[in-house]
């Protein structure tokens, strides 16, 4: 599985990286596509609300490229900056927070309060996802363990948006996917945890 992972990242990365190309040359900047990519994450905040997911899924994948797009700008162009990381770094987390926060209204307005309470949940581990891999590579640990690092995750609720008009059961596979997400994403924060942890008492 890591090595699945692996190499699909590394192909994706490369592909990445050409398009950037022809985007640094054009002028654009990483910063750019980052607040770029920002803006489409709030717009989608209305989008979810009002569950127009088809719509959602849309302005989804684009901000999803910009996201991407972004470092390999940043690459090609005058290379990767302290600065331009810590923005990167920051507006994802607060794009996942905009997208979750309006999952969490959409649903309690619903009254379906199991998958508010699973939407709450992959909120919290989804940052911790993040937190884990930053607090270990600040103690000098390689951290990309796990199976739902961001990537994986925008993936997976970009499915749910796109099939949430089907129904598995009694519940739509919107609400199935939020309670995978919640699972999975719970489970990537303590296998970190558990990785991080060996390596440093191994050092110790």
């Amino acid at each position: 599985m890591a090595n699945l992972k692996t190499r699909y990242t590394d192909g994706a990365r490369r592909g990445f990286f050409k398009v950037g190309v022809v985007l640094a040359r054009l002028g654009l900047t990483a910063d750019m596509l980052t607040i770029f990519g920002l803006l489409l994450h709030i717009g989608l905040v209305p989008l979810i609300l009002t569950g127009h997911f088809m719509w959602a899924v849309l302005v989804g994948v684009i901000a999803g490229f910009c996201d991407a797009l972004d470092g390999a700008v940043a690459r090609a162009g005058v290379g990767p900056t302290k600065a331009g990381a810590f923005l990167d770094s920051t507006t994802d987390r607060i794009s996942e927070l905009l997208v979750s926060g309006a999952l969490v209204v959409y649903f309690a307005r619903e009254a379906q309060w199991a998958p508010t309470i699973a939407v709450l949940v992959f909120m919290g581990a989804s940052q911790m996802v993040s937190y884990t891999r930053a607090r270990a590579e600040a103690l000098g640990v390689d951290c990309k363990v796990g199976l739902m690092s961001r990537p994986e995750r925008l993936v997976v609720l970009g499915v749910g948006f796109l099939l949430s008009g089907w129904h598995v059961g009694a519940s739509s596979v919107l609400v199935w996917t939020v309670y995978l997400l919640a699972l999975l994403t719970s489970l990537t924060v303590l296998h970190r945890m558990v990785h991080v942890m060996r390596k440093l008492r191994a050092t110790a």
